[in-house]
C-alpha cells in the first residue's frame, strides 16, 4: 500500500582530452575544497565546481543571464542530464527549446556554445512541431557510437541522430529517427512527456514518464511506430497506472545504464531502483532500491539513506549520483547497491556532512534562502550552492550537475 505524502515530485575515470585550462581550473578547485571551499561557511567539506555554463560568473541566477533573449552562453531552467563524451558537449535548454553544442568542451565561464539544435539562430528561442524544432526538451545523450539522442518532452517524442551535429549545417537537418508519434497515448510506441534517453550496446532505453514507465527498444528503432521490446513499472504496454512494488513506478525521470545494469530515478516514489542485471523481460522487478528501506514504501526526507525528489542519476558502472532536485542536493554512493536503504558518502550544494540540509542556495548552511542575511550571500548562488538540481552525468573526469533552478550547468570533480 502507498505510503505517499501530498508533496510535488517533480515537473518537468580519466581526464581525456580535457583542455589544460580546464584542467587548472581543476586544480584549483582541489585546493579551494581543501580549504573549506571558498564560501562564507568556513566548512571544510564543500564540493566545488570549478567551472559555471550559462552565466558569466556563479553568483547570477537569472533566466538567460537577466537578458530578454537568449544568447549562445546563456540557459533558461535546463532540466535533466547533459550529454558528452568528453570532447563535446550538449546541453537541453529546456525552456529555451533548444540544445545548444559546444563541439569542444567549454573551458570558461560563460563560454558561448557555437550551434544550436532547434533554432535556427542563437537567439531564438519559439517551440514547434516539424522535425528540426524541439518543446521544452529534458535531457541529451550522447551513446559511445556517435549517436545524438534528445528527449523532446513537449513534442512526446525522443529524437536521434546517427551522428551527432557538431556543425550549424548539420543541427539544420532532420533527426535520422523519430520515435514517438507525438500523441501521449499507452501502446508499445506512444510517449506522454518522456524525460530521459539514452543509448546503450544498441539498445534504446527510454523514461516514459506520465505513463509511469520506461521503455527498452533491444535493438535502436527506425521507424516512428517500432513498438517497444518490453516495458518496466508496467505489465503491459497498454497500462500505466502508478505504483510503488519493486515491479512499479511512479513518474520516472532519468535512466542509466552501461548494458549490463539498470538504474532509474523514480521520482514520484522518492528512490532509486536498481537491476543489477539488465531486466529481460516485461516487467521485471528491481533488484535493489535507493531511497526507501524496502519495496512498497514511499516515504521523503532529507538524509543520507533517504531522498525529496531524485531527477536525475549517472554512474561510471562502480560508484552512482543522483540529483535529489527536493533537497537542493546531489548525493554520491561509493558503490553500486548490494541493499535496499544505501546510504551516500558524499553531498553537493550542501556543506553538511550530516546530509541533513536542504535550502537552496544556502551558502552559510541557515537553512534559510531569502537575502535577509546582510554578512552573507543567503539566496544568491556560488561556486558551491544548488538551486532544484534536476540532472548529473560523469564523463571525463568531470561531473556536469544542471542546477535547473539556476538555470546553469556547473562543472565539478566527481
Amino acid at each position: 500500500m502507498r505510503l505517499r505524502r501530498a508533496f510535488a515530485a517533480s515537473s518537468l575515470s580519466v581526464r581525456r582530452l580535457m583542455p589544460k585550462s580546464a584542467l587548472a581550473l581543476i586544480a584549483s578547485a582541489s585546493l579551494l575544497t581543501a580549504c573549506g571551499g571558498g564560501g562564507g561557511s568556513g566548512k571544510i567539506d564543500w564540493q566545488t565546481a570549478f567551472q559555471v555554463i550559462g552565466h558569466t560568473d556563479f553568483m547570477k541566477t537569472s533566466t538567460n543571464d537577466g537578458q530578454s533573449t537568449p544568447q549562445g552562453y546563456t540557459l533558461a531552467t535546463p532540466f535533466g542530464n547533459v550529454g558528452t563524451d568528453g570532447t563535446k558537449l550538449y546541453v537541453a535548454d529546456t525552456a529555451n527549446n533548444r540544445v545548444l553544442v559546444w563541439p569542444s568542451i567549454p573551458n570558461t565561464n560563460g563560454q558561448a556554445a557555437t550551434v544550436v539544435i532547434g533554432q535556427t539562430d542563437l537567439t531564438s528561442k519559439s517551440s514547434g512541431t516539424t522535425s528540426t524544432k524541439l518543446s521544452s526538451p529534458s535531457t541529451a545523450f550522447l551513446s559511445a557510437s556517435g549517436q545524438l539522442v534528445v528527449a523532446d518532452t513537449g513534442n512526446n517524442r525522443v529524437l536521434i541522430w546517427n551522428t551527432a551535429p557538431t556543425t550549424q549545417a548539420q543541427a539544420n537537418t532532420a533527426p535520422d529517427v523519430i520515435v514517438g508519434d507525438g500523441g501521449s497515448g499507452v501502446t508499445g510506441h506512444t510517449l506522454n512527456g518522456p524525460t530521459s534517453a539514452i543509448i546503450v550496446n544498441n539498445k534504446l532505453i527510454v523514461c516514459d514518464t506520465y505513463n509511469n514507465r520506461v521503455l527498452v527498444w533491444n535493438s535502436v528503432p527506425t521507424s516512428t511506430t517500432q513498438d517497444a521490446s518490453i516495458v518496466l513499472g508496467q505489465a503491459s504496454f497498454t497500462t500505466n497506472g502508478d505504483d510503488d512494488d519493486a515491479k512499479s513506478m511512479f513518474q520516472p525521470n532519468s535512466v542509466w545504464s552501461d548494458g549490463a545494469q539498470l538504474l532509474v530515478a523514480d521520482t514520484g516514489n522518492y528512490r532509486v531502483l536498481y537491476w543489477r542485471t539488465f531486466p529481460q523481460v516485461t516487467a521485471g522487478p528491481a533488484t535493489n532500491v535507493v531511497g526507501q528501506t524496502d519495496f512498497s514504501r514511499s516515504t521523503y526526507s532529507t538524509s543520507a539513506s533517504t531522498f525529496v525528489s531524485p531527477t536525475g542519476v549517472t554512474s561510471d558502472g562502480a560508484q552512482f549520483w543522483v540529483a535529489d532536485r527536493g533537497s537542493n542536493r546531489v548525493l554520491k554512493f561509493d558503490s553500486m547497491p548490494a541493499s535496499n536503504g544505501l546510504s551516500a558518502s558524499l553531498v553537493y550544494g550542501q556543506g553538511d556532512l550530516s546530509f541533513t540540509s536542504s535550502a537552496a542556495n544556502d551558502d552559510n548552511q541557515d537553512g534559510k534562502t531569502d537575502n535577509d542575511d546582510s554578512d552573507q550571500k543567503n539566496g544568491a548562488a556560488t561556486e558551491h550552492t544548488l538551486n532544484g538540481p534536476t540532472g548529473v552525468y560523469v564523463e571525463g573526469g568531470v561531473l556536469y550537475i544542471t542546477d535547473r533552478s539556476n538555470s546553469r550547468v556547473e562543472m565539478y570533480i566527481p
